[in-house]
């Protein structure tokens, strides 16, 4: 009887966690398309790369660098944005182009359209995380109901 209650308890909790994690990605990616929509598509130029060094070693390829690109918006403006993405190591060079969409009169908001996780990251790791926990607990019903 008890095992019965910690079961449906776990049970209700995977399903729980697995449909937030499902509603988060199915906001972003309204978000996400919504921005696409309404944004502007420029072209931008890498202008260096800020670093987050690992203060665990001291091996200097473990240190994670983001992306640093500079675009002029529609008014004129010199706009220097960040990405939202971080790697170890990077095939990109200063002054290599990628495109950039932003909304006009919110350019320090924008994405750099080139990096697909940039546009799309979260809303794939919470996908990802949703479908997963919500095919697990899915999973355990159905297995529940055809071995009785």
């Amino acid at each position: 009887m008890k095992g019965d209650v910690v079961a449906t308890s776990v049970f209700c909790l995977i399903l729980l966690a697995g449909g937030t994690f499902l509603y988060f990605a199915i906001s972003r990616t309204i978000g996400t398309v919504n921005f696409i929509q309404n944004s502007e598509l420029t072209t931008g130029y890498i202008s260096g790369f800020e670093v987050a060094y690992n203060t665990n070693t001291s091996d200097s390829s473990s240190d994670t660098r983001y992306t640093q690109v500079l675009f002029v918006d529609n008014r004129g403006a010199n706009v220097y944005i960040r990405s939202s993405s971080s790697s170890s190591f990077t095939t990109d060079r200063i002054g290599d182009e990628v495109e950039v969409r932003y909304i006009t009169g919110r350019s320090n908001e924008a994405r750099i359209a080139s990096f697909f996780l940039d546009m799309w990251g979260l809303t794939l790791l919470f996908g990802l995380f949703g479908i997963i926990f919500v095919w697990n607990a899915l999973y355990d019903v159905i297995t529940n109901l055809t071995s009785k």
